[in-house]
């Protein structure tokens, strides 16, 4: 735990489970002070750590009993505190299972029980406190003895004060003399108590008030309960807890001075605990754990390692336990000890023991109190300075919020003095809080006064401020540039800004306090305000000022204005009308003038401004009247010559419409008089000519206008058909001039697909920007006709070529895309035939072991092509979809079918003719061997070719007088034997004479492939002036040869395609026998005829150069099949001879070959001599010969002697041994088919794949 605060050691609960050290005894200086009352011989002292441990322990504010363990070293003291605690994961105090002692002073646990907890360990019934929240923790002790008893006595006396239950764990058996001697300990604790009780209260370690008493000493025991345990202790049928207490504790007869020391242990021990209880603990553990914890397998020791009888014992000890921690330890009188009263008189207690003061509990426990409260009262003194300069900090703290702030820190600091100290008594804690309350109280008055003084300043700086923002506030109320108020405006804003100036000072006071105002404050905002009006005053009368003579100004410029327009609506002669509305306008603005003065104008001179207005106005009318009267006759004049200059205009505007080459507007629109007359009617406007005058001029112009329109309709209507016949032969004759250019740009963009470039995209975009250039071009050349937008004539006859063009150019466009998509498609085509022929070629060839095999090579296939093709990826994937979907399942059906005949001991069906002749020769070499042996052969048995390679002698040699016998290879197995009498003669065996029988046909689907283009014909056509059609290739009827090829023993070939009329043929040829050398290729040949035609019309465009191209692929067909054959041999004994076996006929002796007597000629025959007597029919045909007792061997009397035989000759016939397949194809070109294109002879091309 070390590093950890107390506070983190208890937030662990009990997952800490761990103990720490709490007093220890460590070796002092000795001290040589005057003022040291303390030995000058003292060797060790006692201490206390304080952190964490004491500091944990001072955290249970509940009531705690403590259950101290002392005794000998070694004694097992920690295992029996762990067992007690419940542990089980991890040990509470640290045990060794050696001869070192483990603990060291005096220790205690992080886990604290409750009694309840405690008291239920082992599901033993519930014991409850007498009190409320009594809480049980361990207090572990060194072993006892090391160091003498005055270092035991200073140790262990501050856990029998403490402790509620002190055991003393003894192991051994009863040994009262040294049992009472180390009890002794106890009683010498107890004596140097009892002393210090006696003594008087100034000579003990202290007094105080804390804690009832005083210093009385308590009458009646010491210490709590006694509890000796014999541990480990090994009982008989009169050990009982009674018997052992009785033992040790009854007084003895007193008859010297060891036994007159015992009984006064026994008594001393009797008076200073409340109980002396002794319980038995048997030696339990089991033999397993202890070998465990031995070889260190096991860290601690469990109560589940103990037999059941020790577990019995353990309740017993954990119940009496329970009963003697129901009432609290009380080291004065009503104050039960809790964590805390014990953490605060560990220190006290050891200072006393270490200074060898008498020990007198009650003081020192007062004394303890007494400090703890001292400690809690320097704490909250600390904390209210902590608080005072906290609330120091805000310089602009009010004297309420001060307050405020004081007192809940305060209440804080009480809440968190009262809890430090909850372990003590109600009263206690009370008088605690009133004293700091008081000492509070102080400190707030003057944190008061001190704030008081600081906001007075703050105050008074404010108020300085507030003067200073006079001006800006007056600002706000009062524009920078002009001042257009009244006075009593002006006087009013200046009340009202004094008004909230002297408020927010006072508001900004009493939130503060109403004691920090500045002394006249009001008088002093007054005054400033004052130095501020006479300037604002003097800008008003100056800004009302400028705002009349604008006001004036304005008045005049529209009197002005006015009167202008007036002359200008005014007819030529009317000047009695004139005079009357001008004086009329000049007062009815004076009356304006007067009236907005009136309403607006807020300063003193009033009047004076409305007299200088009027002598202004007077003065503007005067002026426009002199203006006005003049020139009536000059207006007049210059009427009749604007006249005669417009209807020359019109008639120009009919002679300039008509224009050679050019699309005449139209007749209403050229003979439209509107902008003439328009102009007539604006100078009559403009110059104010009377109404009259202006009627009869404009009647005038129309008269002129109809005149002309009569005489310009003819020539109006020769100028639209001059003009209609104008753009019709220009467009004629451009249209097929940009058709055929256009044309020309698209025979120059090659299709020569070996370049990256050559894409569909591309030549779309290519054929595109064709189009484009021959659609602007149009464009250009309409550009170039002089036609008006939307013009009647122009639009109908361009829409029409501007049709004839699109369409043109559209096909041009689509020919020049299809005609890729054409050399695309054949440029695949043959792609895809020089890719898939090798797949079709390697599945007839057997080279897939497995339809996956073959699907991966169809995979890399595709990959190649979409890697190779040309075009878009998804039209080329269709090509290769369409092949497969044709032929993938007939090439699956060939490979599953050729993998479903299989011979075993083939390596995979590849073997040639000799490896079958082997195959069938290992299936029936056992039965043949065995034959030989129970016909009575030599030197053999049925196991003896087991790894026999056969030995191929070579072909046999025709029988003349047999001409329908095949010739046959002889295969030979050789017999070597170990060596004996005669072994050189050890029986071979030979197969010879092999025939062949087909016993089934499985025929596979017909496939067709197209084979690699044989060539390209390329034929060119001179350019013609229209197009013409022409016929191309032609129909011819071929011969073909069709061959049949048959593999033995291997998987069946596969070829795309079908061949008619050629199933019989092949199984008469099956059928057959083999040739001479029983070769495993045989291949027939059969003349198949069909028709084949490369015949095609095509068009060729006009006006160029044609290129006709026309590739020719081959049709292969194929036909696969598989049969089932049976290839069997003839036997023949070879080397050996019949056995002796004591001579005579087998008839009369069974140890002699089975030989008939007519073919014995001695006891003895060899194969050499008599080689046709030992030669049998086919393998699957002796057991014929056996059933019918043929020469000459006794077939019937041997398969009565011996059953094998006959099992022998059954086996031999078993169709199994001798099968293998016949796999084969026909084959042959059955058709052809052309593709054929053309193309411009400068478009260059690529058709075929590179080889």
């Amino acid at each position: 735990m070390a590093g950890l605060t107390a506070e983190s050691i208890a937030a662990l609960g009990d997952g800490a489970s761990h103990s720490m050290r709490w007093l220890n005894m460590s070796l002092s200086e000795p001290t040589y002070s005057p003022s040291d009352p303390r030995p000058v011989n003292l060797a060790y002292a006692l201490k206390v750590v304080e952190d964490p441990t004491n500091n944990f322990v001072r955290l249970i504010k509940d009531t705690l009993n403590l259950i101290s363990v002392m005794g000998p070293a070694r004694s097992g003291k920690s295992t029996l505190m762990n067992i007690l605690a419940g542990c089980t994961a991890t040990e509470l105090f640290a045990t060794y299972p050696g001869m070192e002692t483990f603990t060291k002073g005096i220790q205690i646990p992080t886990r604290v029980l409750s009694l309840p907890q405690f008291s239920a360990q082992e599901g033993q019934s519930v014991v409850d406190p007498s009190t409320e929240n009594v809480k049980v923790t361990f207090v572990d002790t060194e072993g006892q003895g090391a160091l003498g008893d005055n270092y035991d006595m200073d140790l262990f006396s501050p856990a029998l004060v403490t402790s509620r239950v002190v055991i003393y764990n003894r192991t051994g058996g009863l040994l009262t003399e040294e049992i009472l001697s180390q009890l002794g300990m106890m009683t010498q604790a107890a004596k140097r108590l009892r002393a210090g009780e006696n003594a008087r209260p100034s000579e003990s370690a202290g007094s105080g008030t804390a804690a009832a008493g005083s210093g009385t000493a308590a009458t009646g025991p010491l210490f709590g309960h006694l509890f000796i345990i014999f541990n480990q202790f090994r009982t008989n049928k009169v050990d009982t807890v009674t018997t052992l207490k009785n033992a040790l504790m009854n007084l003895e007869p007193e008859t010297d001075s060891n036994s007159i020391n015992r009984n006064n242990i026994r008594k001393l021990l009797t008076s200073v605990f409340e109980s002396i209880q002794v319980f038995i603990l048997p030696d339990g553990l089991k033999s397993q754990a202890r070998d465990d914890l031995a070889d260190g397998i096991k860290p601690f020791i469990l109560l589940s390692d103990f037999t059941p009888r020790y577990l019995e014992y353990f309740k017993i000890l954990r119940d009496g336990l329970s009963r003697a921690l129901v009432a609290p330890r009380e080291l004065t009188p009503g104050m039960p000890l809790t964590g805390g009263t014990i953490a605060d008189f560990m220190p006290m207690f050891a200072d006393a023991i270490n200074r060898s003061q008498p020990l007198n509990l009650p003081s020192i426990f007062e004394l303890a109190q007494n400090n703890a409260l001292n400690k809690v009262q320097i704490t909250f003194t600390n904390g209210l300075s902590v608080i005072s300069n906290s609330v120091l900090a805000d310089p602009a703290l009010s004297t309420q919020l001060l307050s405020t702030k004081f007192d809940s820190n305060v209440t804080l600091l009480l809440s968190q003095l009262a809890n430090s100290i909850s372990y003590m008594p109600t009263e206690a804690v009370r008088r605690a809080q009133n004293d700091a309350s008081s000492s509070a109280t102080a400190v707030k008055v003057n944190l008061i006064a001190t704030n008081l003084g600081r906001i007075k300043t703050l105050m008074s700086t404010s108020m300085t401020n507030l003067i200073g923002s006079i001006g800006t506030e007056l600002s706000k109320v009062f524009p920078t540039n002009e001042i257009l108020q009244s006075p009593t405006d002006i006087n009013n804003a200046f009340i009202t800004l004094f008004n909230s100036l002297s408020s927010n000072l006072k508001n900004q006071g009493d939130a503060y306090d109403p004691h920090a105002l500045p002394d006249n404050y009001e008088a002093s905002i007054q005054s400033a305000l004052d130095l501020h009006r006479s300037g604002i005053e003097s800008k008003a009368a100056s800004s009302w000022g400028v705002w009349a003579t604008n006001l004036s100004q304005a008045s005049i410029k529209t009197l002005t204005d006015n009167l202008a327009a007036l002359g200008r609506n005014t007819q030529v002669g009317n000047s009695s009308q004139y005079n009357t509305s001008a004086a009329s306008l000049c007062g009815t603005e004076k009356s304006n003038f007067n009236q907005k003065l009136d309403n607006e104008y807020l300063w003193y001179d009033k009047q004076d401004k409305k007299d200088l207005f009027a002598n202004s106005a007077n003065s503007a009318m005067d002026t426009q009247k002199a203006l006005w009267m003049k020139n009536d006759e000059d207006v007049k004049a210059s009427l009749n010559v604007i006249f005669e200059n417009l209807k020359q205009t019109y008639v120009m505007q009919l002679q300039n419409a008509l224009v050679p080459h050019s699309e005449p507007d139209l007749f209403i629109t050229i003979s439209n008089p509107t902008p003439t007359k328009d102009a007539l009617r604006l100078f009559c406007s403009q110059q104010s000519i009377a109404a009259g005058l202006t009627t009869k001029t404009e009647s005038d112009f129309d008269v002129f206008v109809a005149d002309k329109k009569s005489t310009f309709v003819a020539t109006y209507n020769l100028a639209c058909d001059n003009y209609r016949s104008y753009i019709s032969g220009e467009l004629s004759a451009r249209v097929p001039l940009i058709l055929q250019a256009c044309r020309n740009q698209l025979d120059l963009i090659d299709l020569n697909l070996d370049l990256p470039t050559t894409t569909r995209e591309q030549i779309t975009v290519t054929s595109n920007a064709a189009v484009t250039d021959a659609r602007n071009k149009f464009t250009l050349a309409k550009g170039r006709l002089n036609a008006l937008p939307n013009g009647t004539i122009s639009t109908t006859t361009i829409q029409t070529y501007q049709l004839q063009l699109d369409s043109g150019l559209e096909l041009d466009r689509r020919a020049k895309v299809d005609k890729y998509d054409e050399v695309v498609s054949v440029y695949n085509k043959a792609l895809l035939t020089e890719l898939v022929i090798p797949i079709v070629d390697q599945t007839l060839a057997n080279d897939y072991t497995s339809t996956e095999a073959l699907d991966t090579s169809i995979a890399r296939q595709l990959a190649l092509f979409i890697a190779r093709k040309k075009g878009e990826q998804a039209l080329a994937q269709q090509k290769w979809d369409e092949w497969k979907r044709k032929t993938y399942p007939a090439l699956v059906e060939v490979v599953q079918r050729n993998n479903s005949y299989r011979v075993d001991g083939l390596d995979g069906n590849l073997a040639a003719t000799k490896e079958i002749q082997e195959h069938v020769i290992k299936n029936i070499s056992p039965l043949c061997s065995g034959l030989a042996s129970y016909l009575g052969m030599s030197w053999i048995c049925n196991g003896d070719f087991n790894n026999v390679k056969p030995q191929d002698m070579g072909m046999s040699t025709k029988d003349p007088t047999k001409p329908a016998l095949q010739n046959s290879r002889t295969m030979r197995l050789t017999n070597t034997p170990g060596s004996g009498y005669d072994g050189a003669h050890s029986t071979n065996l030979e197969f010879f004479d092999w025939v062949v029988e087909v016993s089934d046909i499985m025929w596979g689907k017909p496939i067709i492939t197209d084979l690699k283009p044989l060539k390209l014909d390329t034929t060119e056509y001179p350019a013609q002036a229209t197009p013409i059609t022409v016929t191309i290739g032609s129909i011819s009827t071929v011969t073909s040869t069709v061959t049949d090829t048959q593999s033995w023993g291997v998987n069946a070939g596969v070829e795309v395609g079908y061949k008619w009329g050629v199933k019989d043929s092949w199984e008469a040829n099956m059928k057959a026998t083999f040739n001479g050398n029983f070769s495993n290729i045989s291949v027939k040949s059969e003349a198949s005829t069909y028709t084949t035609s490369t015949s095609a019309q095509i068009t060729l465009p006009a006006n160029r150069v044609n290129c006709v191209h026309q590739m020719v692929f081959d049709q292969r067909t194929s036909l696969p099949y598989t049969a089932r054959v049976k290839v069997v041999p003839r036997l023949r004994f070879q080397n050996g001879f019949t056995v002796w076996g004591g001579g005579g006929s087998y008839a009369s002796n069974q140890n002699t070959a089975a030989r008939k007597p007519a073919f014995k000629g001695s006891d003895r025959v060899y194969c050499s001599d008599a080689q046709s007597t030992f030669e049998f029919r086919r393998t699957d045909e002796i057991r014929d010969d056996a059933l019918s007792n043929a020469d000459p061997w006794e077939w019937t009397l041997a398969m009565q002697r011996n059953p094998w035989i006959r099992s022998t000759l059954d086996r031999l016939t078993e169709a199994s041994n001798y099968e293998v397949f016949v796999k084969g194809k026909w084959e042959g070109i059955t058709g052809k088919y052309a593709v054929t294109t053309v193309t411009p002879k400068n478009t260059v091309t690529t058709l075929l794949p590179p080889s």
